[in-house]
């Protein structure tokens, strides 16, 4: 696939957008479809929550009871994991189904990417079910973009008007947090264009969020929503609501992960009472692996890292009258696939000017399989460093050298031989079988390089990889980066050499 000039895609976009428009106004509202018929989506995103940090993915020591209803009560996946190790480029793959490369954010938002962000050249989730009459909100974290003009103690200078505001990727509300929160805990709360807690702090923001998402969900009945609610729970600092300090035998952070659970529970409750569970679909995921504290289960690795743990994440799914209760499935699968999955229930299209990479799992999800499941490719990216590909059972680690790689690496940091597991028989990826299996490590050898040539590497840009040039070439960037403590500020006057 060609790459698209930058002008071509803002077109493509635009005109995107005044098609849906159009169809919209044929209905009478102008922007919305209001025959829109389709379930309710409620998508719960956390914070770098480790595979094995629920107690339906096998914690002991962490209580979950509200996610664990909901993998009893739908589907739970085996074998689903994020687009990256570390926050932004997983939200926007999320978001817009396509690899962090593709969508133009393969690296984590701030410090010396400051002036990186989810462009609006992108299409997202929320666009598509918004123009088939759906209301949207994105509660939490965004992390998708930061303006020049930001303020990053008053958090004054974000608005819809602003490049990479929520607003600009169609949601109609927006309320929390631009980005992660100071090393304190303080996070001012915004809603839209206005800060309306300057003195929020990280300890309590979840039960802001959760209560927001509560009169987000019961404002309007005579529309579906999308409700995105992004968590800032489990990242660092780890510091516990007082009404959950000291709960979990697994401490702080397991208090952290049991106030997710409650927020959970409250938006499930709030659903059954309300009559809304079962035109509703909930899912829950995780954005990346754990840090220090969190368990990733069998897997090897953790944030920062393309081993299992850093990407194999917790994902469950509830809908009461479509997905048989106590499904569990094996399949391949990965956040990209959340945006076909969700339009397709919801009547949505797909654009059709740009590639989607990820694929429909509602057949999956209605208990009649999709073909080909079994033998998906997947490419394993940090920042713009392929380092992995998958296909079916056989993960290739790639040769890498510490050029190549961003500043949150914290896997592999000098590799000069692929290495080859059977995650099938080998989940903690602990025995190198590449020499015993030459034929493998030559097949995706082959799909590293079509990758390579177009999602890009961090040597070359893509044929369909965004345009970051400016990004490209930022070794100083990076060697100032990780001299640095305060990562909101740094990377904005580099030191000459």
């Amino acid at each position: 696939m060609m790459q698209s000039s930058p002008d071509n895609v803002a077109l493509t976009r635009r005109e995107f957008i005044l098609l849906t428009t159009f169809a919209a106004a044929i209905h009478g509202t102008g922007c919305r479809n209001t025959n829109a018929k389709g379930p309710n989506i409620v998508l719960i995103f956390a914070d770098d929550l480790g595979y094995g940090d629920l107690g339906c993915y096998g914690s002991e020591t962490i209580r979950t009871p509200y996610l664990d209803r909901i993998a009893a009560e739908g589907i739970r996946f085996t074998d689903y994991r994020s687009l990256c190790s570390v926050c932004s480029p997983s939200r926007a793959a999320l978001l817009t189904g396509r690899y962090p490369s593709r969508c133009g954010v393969p690296f984590a938002v701030g410090g010396v990417y400051s002036d990186l962000g989810l462009q609006e050249s992108e299409v997202t989730v929320a666009e598509l079910v918004r123009a088939q009459g759906y209301r949207t909100a994105c509660v939490g974290k965004w992390h998708l973009g930061i303006p020049r003009d930001f303020d990053f103690k008053t958090h004054e200078g974000f608005t819809a008007r602003s490049e990479f505001h929520p607003a600009r990727q169609g949601f109609d509300l927006f309320y929390g947090m631009v980005g992660n929160s100071s090393p304190d805990g303080s996070t001012p709360l915004l809603e839209n264009d206005e800060v309306v807690d300057p003195d929020a702090h990280l300890t309590t923001i979840t039960e802001h969020f959760t209560q927001r998402a509560v009169e987000f969900m019961l404002a309007d009945r005579r529309h579906p929503f999308l409700l995105y609610l992004s968590h800032t729970r489990a990242h660092a600092p780890w510091m516990p609501n007082p009404r959950f300090a000291g709960h979990s035998p697994a401490g702080v952070y397991g208090d952290m992960v049991e106030e997710i659970d409650w927020s959970a529970g409250r938006i499930l409750d709030v659903l059954d009472e309300s009559g809304l569970a079962a035109e509703t679909l909930v899912i829950f995921t995780s954005d990346n692996g754990p840090g220090p504290n969190g368990s990733t289960g069998p897997f090897r690795g953790g944030k920062g890292s393309t081993f299992e743990g850093g990407m194999r994440v917790p994902c469950i799914m509830r809908w009461p009258v479509r997905i048989e209760a106590g499904t569990v499935s094996g399949a391949m699968v990965n956040a990209m696939d959340l945006l076909p999955t969700i339009t397709s229930i919801t009547g949505a299209a797909l654009p059709a000017d740009r590639k989607v990479d990820g694929r429909d799992l509602s057949p999956l999800l209605f208990g009649e399989g999709i073909q080909g499941m079994d033998n998906r490719v997947f490419y394993y990216y940090n920042g713009v460093n392929l380092q992995a590909v998958r296909e079916g059972r056989w993960k290739l680690h790639l040769p890498r050298s510490p050029q190549m790689l961003v500043w949150w690496e914290s896997g592999l940091r000098e590799l000069e031989q692929p290495l080859l597991y059977d995650l099938q028989a080998d989940p903690g990826e602990t025995q190198d079988l590449a020499s015993a299996h030459p034929e493998i490590v030559a097949r995706l050898m082959a799909e590293a390089a079509r990758a390579r040539a177009e999602l890009g590497s961090w040597d070359k840009t893509g044929t369909d990889q965004l345009p970051i040039v400016h990004l490209m070439d930022d070794r100083r960037s990076l060697r100032h980066l990780r001299s640095q403590q305060d990562h909101q500020a740094m990377g904005r006057n580099l030191p000459k050499e």
